[in-house]
Parts: structure tokens; sequence; C-alpha cells
């Protein structure tokens, strides 16, 4: 259908009698109503399919990733069944932001923390006040708890400030955006703590700085209010899982570097698990045995601690390095990757956000095995304090493996 443009006039008689009127035109661009199957189509899951696979089908960005687990309520991305059906946002709808556009010559975070707090930002059309003209898309107009305010970045003159005021309109600078923020925040939440940081988690440590700490008035909930957009979504989700909401202007999504992380679960038994895992590293497989398992390609032979010694010499002879398990698999792991073309040491894993600063707003710290293959580095813990740690990490590029 043919774009049409349709001209909304507003009039407010000014009180001075040194000028005509004040008027607003705001200039809509109306389209025909999009129908919910063309912004979207139902994939059925095939074999061999992954969730990046399937996007790259349909031509979506990586960043949409989140979106399609969200809508579709996935809670393991890596786990998804031949037959599934999967809703695929798609069109132009998908490369394209819903939400109105501020120019980038402005200040766009705080902007958008005021619409995400409620506010309703009018930034189209042209506010006509007596012989002078404002450009709303430059200098946009703030509605917040039943007051109008118009952001002035532009250096509107003193008589149309005055004509402005005269008709109920306040102007402010820019400057004074982080002011009308903090009245606009004091307004819907409890007293509020700045500038303080959490630190959340037993095991694996989160440290997290935020701007304003405080308790939404309605529900309760500890919620943090962020004048910077520099936490990723997983990294909200992890948060959320310790009750903690996070507001803040949209987040930016990064482009590739940071790569999206395997995932792997050993299951099973000590033995069993070792096997797993040594698979996973060299891709060779293990042959049973009653005493235990040997892997005649890597001439490892893993036995259990009842072998007879007349066995393990035999072991020995067939040219196998023999290793007796102890009960203690961390450990066992340790001393049976020695034995094997890998490189392996205990770490404490530290990831900084935003990436490449020294945990400029958080700071994630989990201690585990770190194993470097010929093909990739792989992270080995036994366990995590969320499960939402796992999404988060494997964002981070992380390779993780859970024992």
């Amino acid at each position: 259908m043919v774009k049409r443009a349709l001209l909304a006039l507003a009039f407010g008689v000014l009180s001075s009698a040194s000028f005509a009127a004040t008027y607003q035109i705001n200039v809509v661009k109306e389209q025909s109503p999009l129908k919910m199957e063309n912004r979207f189509v139902i994939y059925k899951v095939k074999r061999g399919d992954t969730l990046l696979k399937i996007m790259a089908k349909y031509g979506i960005p990586r960043s949409f990733l989140y979106e399609i687990i969200r809508i579709n309520k996935i809670k393991n991305p890596n786990l998804i069944y031949i037959g599934q059906k999967i809703k695929l946002p798609v069109g132009n709808l998908t490369l394209k932001k819903r939400l109105k556009k501020i120019p980038a010559n402005i200040a766009e975070k705080e902007l958008d923390l005021l619409r995400r707090l409620g506010g309703k930002i009018n930034s189209s059309g042209y506010l006509f006040v007596g012989n002078g003209k404002i450009s709303l898309k430059k200098n946009p107009i703030v509605s917040v708890n039943g007051k109008e305010f118009l952001v002035d970045f532009t250096d509107i003159s003193r008589e149309l400030k005055s004509q402005l005021s005269s008709v109920g309109i306040a102007v402010v600078s820019s400057s004074s955006l982080d002011r009308l923020l903090e009245k606009v925040i004091s307004a819907n939440f409890s007293p509020l703590q700045e500038n303080g940081t959490l630190i959340i988690g037993e095991n694996d440590v989160l440290t997290y700085h935020y701007d304003y700490l405080t308790y939404n008035r309605f529900t309760g909930q500890r919620t943090v209010i962020n004048t910077s957009p520099d936490t990723p979504p997983p990294l909200k989700r992890l948060l959320k899982a310790y009750d903690i909401s996070v507001i803040e202007p949209e987040f930016k999504v990064p482009d590739d570097r940071e790569g999206w992380g395997d995932f792997k679960v050993l299951t099973g038994d000590g033995l069993e698990k070792i096997s797993s895992l040594i698979y996973l590293l060299t891709s060779k497989k293990g042959i049973e045995i009653p005493e235990g398992m040997v892997f005649p390609d890597s001439n490892l032979a893993v036995v259990y601690d009842y072998i007879t010694p007349e066995k393990r010499t035999k072991l020995e002879i067939d040219g196998y390095k023999v290793f007796v398990l102890t009960g203690n698999f961390l450990n066992d792991v340790e001393n049976i990757l020695s034995l094997l073309p890998v490189a392996n040491k205990f770490v404490k894993l530290v990831l900084y956000e935003p990436p490449g600063t020294k945990g400029k707003r958080a700071k994630f710290e989990i201690e585990g095995l770190l194993i470097s293959t010929e093909k990739k580095d792989w992270f080995l813990v036994d366990s995590v304090d969320r499960p939402e740690e796992i999404p988060y990490l494997r964002y981070r590029g992380v390779n993780l493996i859970v024992y």
C-alpha cells in the first residue's frame, strides 16, 4: 500500500499580543496493518538443525538469538529437538527497531531510559511559535509524570523559550536531563542508593556496580537503574534469578567477536564421565575391559583400584600408560589429562563487563579446570550457582563443560 502523510494540527493561543499563535505540526506515516503471519514464520526443526543454522537460513542476525529464545520460551538454546516448532521473526520488522528513533546528536541514553521508565518522547514534526519554527527531531518533547518538557539541544533563543513557557511548555537544557531522570526515578521508586556495589553468589561470585539501587514502590522488587547501556541480556537474566531487576537504556549487541560458546554435560558414573571427556577432547573412543577402560589411540588405560598386579603389568607390557582411579573426580581428571596431548591447569576465570574494561559495570568470577586442545579451549566445572550462568558464560564465548 502506498504510504500517505497526514498532517495533525494542534493550536494554542498565546497570552501575549506581540505575536500570533503557537501550533504544532506532526508528520505521521500511515501504512496498512501488518498481519501476524507476515511478521513471523513457524519453522519445524529437522535433523542436524541448531538455532544459529535456522537463523542463517532466514537471514536473521545473530543479535536476535536471545529474542528468539524469549519468544519461544526455550530453556536451553543448545537443546532443540526434531519436530519442535519455532516461531521466527522475519521481514523488515526483524531488521528495524520498533521504537521511534532519536537522532544521534542528542542524548540517546537519557531519553531511552526516560522512555523505559514510562515517559513519552515526541521527536517528529515541528513546533511553530510566532514566527519561529522548532524541529522536534532535534529538540524532542518529553512527557513525564503529567508534565511536558522541550529538551533544548540547539540553543533555542530566549524569546522562543518565553513564548513556549507562556503556553505551558517548559524548556530544559540537555545537561538537565540527568536531574530530570532523578525526579522521575524518585517519583516511582523508594529512596535511592547511588553508585554502590552488589556482591552475589557463593562459589561463583558476581560483583556488580550500579548507578542507582532502589525498590519498586508497586511490586517491592529490588531494582537497579543505570544510565549507561552496558549490561548484556544474559547478565540481566542472571541478576533476575537473584530477584534483581535492571532498567537501563537499550543494550547495543556487540559484533561476533565474543562468539557463542559450546556447552557439554558429562553424565554417568566417574569412569563414564572420564570416557566422555576424553572422547570430547580427542575424538577417540574407549574400549571397556573388566578392570576399566582402555584408549588404544592414546595408549591410555584407566582402571579401578581392584585391578590385580598381574593385569596391570600385562597392560603396561602392551604399551599402555595405566592410571588407577582414586574416586576424586577432579584430581583424577587432572592427572589423566597430563597423560594426553592437552594442556590443563586450574584457573579462576574472570569476565569483565563491559568487555575490555576492568569491571566498570560488573565482574564475574568462577573457578575451574582450563583444558586446551589443538581445536579449542574448554572450561570444566563441577556445577554453577545458578542455571542462568550457563547462557551468560556461553554468550561470552566460553566453551563450558559441567561434570
